[in-house]
């Protein structure tokens, strides 16, 4: 009996003294995936930038470029795959994750249609890092506290 009373004690204090927390709208991939795309974007703008102050107008041409931007767009891909199976809080993800989107889009339209020499775009440049930055920060804030501030 005593043996049983013990056990059932230990229990509750086990049960008691754990606190599991579930934060909805947090994904560790998109996290991950977004801050590679944010450096990898950062370096294919300079690249970009440099070619548009060279001597030779075709070094900027946007099939020079495809491979960067076929990976972008599987990376939009995935990480709106990855908000579509979040739940809670992911309503503020996914639109961050569409403009995110819609960001990239007009970067590669204007790239497709082309750029002209000393073009470098900072507007667009700034306008994809904080899209970007937008969606980390929201999932460093759904890591930590498990609200989107």
């Amino acid at each position: 009996m005593k043996n049983s009373i013990a056990r059932i004690l230990l229990m509750l204090v086990l049960f008691t003294s754990c606190k599991v927390t579930f934060i909805t709208g947090y994904d560790e991939v998109l996290d991950q995936t977004l801050n590679r795309m944010k450096k990898e974007f950062n370096v294919h703008y300079i690249k970009l930038s440099r070619t548009l102050t060279d001597t030779d107008p075709h070094n900027q041409d946007f099939t020079n470029f495809q491979d960067y931007y076929d990976n972008v767009q599987a990376d939009l891909i995935t990480i709106t795959d990855r908000t579509e199976r979040l739940d809670g809080k992911s309503a503020i993800v996914k639109q961050q994750v569409q403009n995110l989107d819609s960001s990239f889009n007009i970067l590669i339209n204007l790239h497709k249609r082309g750029l002209s020499d000393g073009d470098s775009r900072p507007d667009i440049r700034d306008a994809i890092n904080s899209s970007i930055d937008a969606v980390i920060f929201l999932q460093e804030a759904l890591k930590t506290t498990g609200e989107a501030n």
